[in-house]
Formats: structure tokens, sequence, C-alpha cells
């Protein structure tokens, strides 16, 4: 194919008004109806002549020579064959454009723009042209090697040629018919591509003197249960929402400043951008190859009313064109198909449906912030792939409920800060370092796979109020719409780059014990733990501070398993409510991993010295040993705060065994270690614990002998 380019200035006119000229691309402030008009020659000759847009706001009716071509929807490309219809010399192209009064295009979340906004080309081909080339890959062998496949549309069942090559050097060349299905090729010893190492092959499909080309990544982006699988590793998908705007460039950013968006997102510690809320640029899809950025795609859908049909119709053909498109792109991780939408269920399942057939080898999903139930309840009957959720909230209660409640499919948050963090570094890294522990967490309770914060730079948006925006600015960006960093700039990219993911210690600091010798006992019985966490909750009769309710929202629960035998959730010993551990293992010394109360005990409440449990120890001969657990002296207090204060709960036999905490503005626990010392060795096989004190609540994470 050859192209020429009808990028330039053409004639304009807003409604039937006089006639200036424009520059295309361009982007306008919206004006209502408006006409760009451009005469022009044909520079070759082709068998197949097309008239190509890369993409227009919002909508047109398109014209040449006074002929009507057919409409265009926004973002999208379109190829209009005018073989038939083009002269030689002296053509008049006419685009009439409408930016408002549409139903499907402009929308409310920010400033709207109109124009055509990308590249306009006439396209010469021959008899035999490539339509479409699809690539997509297998990885197998423990990601060693690779099964790729390569399907080809073409206008003749001609034989291609693909190769494949790296770095200039060929990998693998070999023929496949065009209009058949994809023929599976190995690919021996395949380099990955990653965010850390994104590796770029470049295909090239030839017939003739046709050639199609393009690059490409061997990846696989899956997912478990609870997280997103890059190339089989877990991965925390930590992103930024961008729109396309650039200052006051509405549609039509420079490549330079597509590079400084994606260089300066990647340097901030993200592996993920959110493309909201439409189709972008596809050279930024080039860039986020390059360069190691995850990114997803979205048709332009805000707050919109899906049950209109033209609405609903309008976008899956935006979501249709954006798929073929960008599909063989590396860095594409998923599709969105809406963004806050009335949506209807047929909606949801012919979206859903639309992106599967048209790429079957990415996940699915929308970006959400309906109801935990309806999400759900919709989400599996479209068959999405995983959930996401928009927590808009001051504090994380509402992310930690939403993690609690979608745990059958892998979640993320596609939006979340706001107006609550715009100004508050503090509160938006405690948000980070909360996500990041239910990603640690991973489990069935409460997990999270993503989160993408909104939004990365600031846009003008004259519809919403302060605190949201001011003089017509959204300003919750970590730039402004210069990219200038803001006043919490830095703060996000220290929180991301923070290492708790990768140290999963960091949820807990051990005072020097981080394993315990000798095998873990298991337990029954004993007093829910629920229960016993409305002892934290509840004032403590000896010390009356002005803030006595600490509003625990976890408790003193492990979230992770850091001990084989160990307990998260503990075991709760209370007077009636005994506990029994059993397990053969010969021993001089039994370990009990807790030995802590919730709340009462020492130094907040009962007497120091006071018995409050008796441990009986019981020995395959028959033999018995009873230990008596005092306050102070074998038994302290969970809690490591009280009010405002920091506290320090010393047990005069137990020594500390981790400190750890959910909010460090509530919530702090130590649990202790207490090593009982039989008389002689022998074989233990049985150990029972009985509280004798009212109001202890004992907790007990593992016992070892």
């Amino acid at each position: 194919m050859k192209y020429q380019s009808l990028n330039g200035e053409w004639r304009y006119r807003v409604g039937k008004g006089e006639q200036t000229t424009v520059t295309v691309p361009f982007s306008c402030l919206p004006v209502g109806h408006s006409e760009c008009e451009l005469v022009f020659d044909l520079e070759e000759n082709g068998k197949h002549i097309f008239l190509e847009f890369l993409g227009i706001t919002y909508g047109a009716d398109l014209y040449l020579n006074d002929i009507f071509l057919g409409k265009m929807l926004p973002y999208s490309e379109y190829r209009f064959e005018i073989g038939d219809i083009a002269k030689e010399k002296g053509n008049i192209l006419r685009v009439e454009l409408e930016d408002i009064r549409l139903k499907f295009g402009p929308t409310e979340g920010w400033e709207n723009f109109g124009g055509i906004i990308r590249d306009v080309n006439i396209v010469y081909a021959d008899e035999f042209y490539f339509e479409d080339v699809f690539f997509w890959s297998e990885l197998k062998n423990n990601y060693k090697d690779a099964l790729m496949y390569v399907k080809i549309k073409a206008t003749l069942d001609k034989e291609c040629t693909v190769r494949l090559a790296l770095k200039g050097e060929e990998v693998c060349s070999y023929t496949q018919a065009a209009n058949i299905d994809a023929i599976p090729f190995e690919v021996e010893n395949v380099a990955l591509w990653s965010t850390e190492n994104p590796v770029l092959y470049e295909l090239t499909v030839a017939c003739g003197d046709e050639l199609y080309s393009c690059n490409v990544g061997f990846r696989e982006i899956t997912c478990d249960k609870h997280a997103f699988l890059l190339n089989g590793n877990p991965i925390f998908i930590q992103g930024v929402c961008k729109h396309e705007m650039f200052g006051d460039s509405g549609h039509t950013p420079t490549i330079e400043q597509m590079e400084t968006d994606l260089r300066m997102i990647k340097n901030a510690g993200c592996n993920f951008v959110r493309l909201v809320h439409y189709p972008h640029n596809k050279k930024i899809l080039d860039l986020a190859d390059k360069i190691g950025l995850m990114v997803s795609e979205e048709p332009g859908l805000w707050w919109s009313d899906t049950s209109d049909s033209e609405v609903a119709e309008g976008s899956i053909e935006v979501l249709k064109r954006t798929i073929m498109r960008d599909r063989n792109h590396a860095s594409i991780a998923f599709w969105l198909c809406f963004n806050e939408c009335r949506f209807t269920e047929q909606f949801l399942i012919d979206s859903a449906k639309t992106c599967k057939e048209y790429d079957p080898t990415r996940m699915v999903s929308g970006a959400n912030c309906m109801s935990l139930e309806d999400t759900k309840k919709y989400y599996n009957i479209c068959g999405f792939d995983f959930y996401t959720m928009h927590p808009y909230a001051p504090t994380f209660e509402r992310s930690k409920l939403s993690a609690e409640y979608l745990t059958d499919k892998p979640l993320i948050f596609t939006e979340w800060g706001g107006y609550y963090v715009y100004d508050n570094p503090h509160l938006l890294k405690d948000f980070i370092s909360s996500m990041k522990k239910l990603y640690n967490n991973r489990s069935d309770e409460a997990a999270l796979a993503g989160m993408c914060f909104w939004e990365w730079s600031e846009l003008n948006d004259f519809n919403r109020g302060k605190p949201a925006c001011v003089d017509g600015v959204l300003r919750e960006g970590l730039t402004d719409k210069y990219r200038n960093p803001t006043l919490i700039f830095d703060a996000f990219c220290e929180a991301l780059k923070d290492d708790a993911i990768e140290d999963l210690a960091s949820l807990y600091e051990y005072n020097g014990l981080t394993t315990v010798n000798g095998k873990a006992l298991s337990g029954k019985g004993g007093k829910a733990f629920e229960e016993a966490l409305e002892g934290i909750d509840a004032p403590i009769p000896s010390h009356y501070t002005r803030m006595r309710a600490r509003k625990t929202a976890i408790g003193p629960k492990l979230q992770r398993e850091e001990v084989k035998g160990l307990a998260t959730t503990p075991f709760v010993l209370s007077k009636g409510f005994p506990l029994e551990f059993e397990g053969e293992c010969e021993t001089d010394c039994v370990s009990i991993i807790g030995a802590v109360a919730v709340a009462y005990g020492y130094p907040l409440a009962g007497e120091y010295g006071e018995a409050v449990a008796e441990v009986e120890v019981s020995f395959k001969n028959g033999e018995k040993q009873t230990f008596t657990l005092k306050n102070g002296v074998d038994i302290a207090t969970v809690l490591t705060t009280l009010g405002s204060s920091r506290i320090n709960p010393i047990a005069e036999n137990a020594e500390g065994f981790a400190n750890f905490s959910y909010e460090k503005n509530r919530e702090n626990y130590r649990i202790n270690l207490l090593k009982l010392k039989t008389e002689s060795k022998g074989i233990i096989e049985k150990i029972r614990f009985n509280c004798v004190a009212e109001g202890y609540d004992i907790l007990i994470y593992g016992v070892y002998c």
C-alpha cells in the first residue's frame, strides 16, 4: 500500500457561516455543526483507492464530490473505497461534523473537543492487499518456548511469507495462505515481554510487493482467583487513569507530549495505565509497548444510558474498531467495556461478547461504581473475567468492604483517590499501603489484584463544584494539566516504590524470632474470635480517655501464615471456653505463641500476679504437669496503643514474638512467645488450657513442643 497524506490546511466554517481555514488534525471547543473541506488531486494509481480517517469527534457525515460516503463515530478508524468516485484532479472532500447534539460521544465528565483529531490519508492498493493481520501466542515449556499464530485476512487467497526478527536478526520464517485459520508455529527460547524487560520482535507478512509490519511481544497475562499473572508470576497492577488532553490541546497531543506522559508514569513506579475513557491516539500504544507499560482501553462511555440503542450500538461499534486496531500490541492487558454507566444486562452481555469475538486472547471487564451486590450478579451473568470498583471515600473502609465481598474473581480498583486525597499526601500513602496489604493477603477473606489512581493529570471541567473543581479545573491529579507535579506526586511515587509487596515480612516486625523449633500441635475449642473483638472496642474500666472508642476493623488477626502451624485467626481461651492441643512429640519445653489478652490484661486491667489460666500438660506415660499463668508475669494485653499513646505491655516470663499494625492510628498489636519448661523430657500427647478469671480473652496462635 502507498499513502498520500491529506493533513494540512483545510477550509473550515461553523454552521453555514463564512469560511476560514484550519490545520488538520485539529481539536477545538465544541461549536455545534461545522464543516471541513479540502480540494485535492490523486498522486498515485491503484486498483483500489481508499479515503482513510484515523479519528474525528464526535460524529461526521462524509462527502466526496457531493456523493455521500458514510457516517463516522468518534475516535475510530474508517476506510471508504473511492476509486469509482475520485477524479485525477480537483476532488472536493467535505466532512460535516457534529460535536454537541449527539447521544453518543460528548460527555459531561471532562471538557469536550470537536474536530478531525487524527490523520487523514489516501491509500492506494493493488488487487491484493492485507485487510487485517492478527498475531497472538501461547507460551509453553515453563515460558521458554511459544506457539505463534498469525491470522491473515486479504483480498485474495495467496501464499504469504511470515517472518519474525529480533534486533534485526531473523528468528523464523514460514509460509501461510491468507484467509485460512491461523497455523501454530513453534518459536524456541523466546525472550518475553514484561514491564521490567519489554522485549519486542518485528513481525512482517509479505506477499509480492505487499508488506505488513508491526512490533509484537511474547507475554501471557492471566489471572488466578485473586491476582493477575504476567508470564506466570503474580503482579500487582499499580497505575493511573490518564486522559488524552495535555494542557488545552484537546485530542491532539504531540508525540513528545505522549512520551512525556508515559515516561513520567513509568518513572513514578507504575506498571499500568488506564487510558480513559475513550480510544486514544494509537501511537501511544507503540510507546507503551516500547517502555513496558500495560494499558487498557474503553469505548467512550461516562454515566451513559445504555438502554438507549444509539448509545449502546455506537459504543460497541467503537469498542470493536478499537480492538481490531490495537489487539497486536503487547501492552494491551485487557479491555474495559464501559465506565460508570447506567447499563442494561443485555448491553453487558453484548459488550463482553464483542470483546471475546474480536480478541479471545484477552480478559474483559468494565470500570464500575455500582453496588457490590449488583457487581457480583451482573459481572457473572455477562462473563467478565475480573471485578472492578471505584471506592471513593475519605477512609479505607469502603475499599476494604469491596475486597471482602468480591472474592471469587480478581478485583481492581479502576479508580480511587479523587478529592479525598488530592491535598493529603499522608492519607494517599496510607491508602496505597492498605491496598498493598490486601494484595499480600490474597485470600478468600479479602484480596486486591490492582489499583489505578484517579487521576494522572488535572483537566478542564466546568461542571463539578468544589472541592473537586476550582476555576474550571478538576484538581485531583498527580500533575497539573501541563505535567508539573502537584502536592501529592512525590508521596505517590514513594508509596508505589515501597517494597512492601515483595517483602512480606514488612507486615510484621519480628523481635529476632521468625521460626519456632518443634512440632506444631493441632488445636480445638475456645471462644469465637468475633465475640472476643467486642472487648477491644469496649471501654476499659481502669482507663478513661476522651477517645476510648477504637472502632476496630480487623483485630489482632494475622494476614499471612508466616510460621508453619500458626493460626492466622487465633484460638480464644476464655472462662467457660477451654482449649485443647494434641499431637505426639518428645520435649521438655512447650512453646505458646500468643499468650496475650483481648483487651483485658496487664498493664491495662487486672491485678499484677493474678491467676488467669491453667495449662495441663499430659504425657503419654500418664503423667501430668500443671502450670498457672499469671497476669503481668505470663500474660499481657495484645494492644500496644491506648488512646493517643503507644504503650509497652510486658509479661515477665514471655518474650515478644511479633508486632503488627493495620491502621497505625488505631490497630497496633503484639503477640508473645511463652515457654513452659516441664520437669522431665517425655512424649507429650495433649495440652489443655483452662481460663480461671473473668474478663480475660487469651489469644493462642500456635502451640509447639
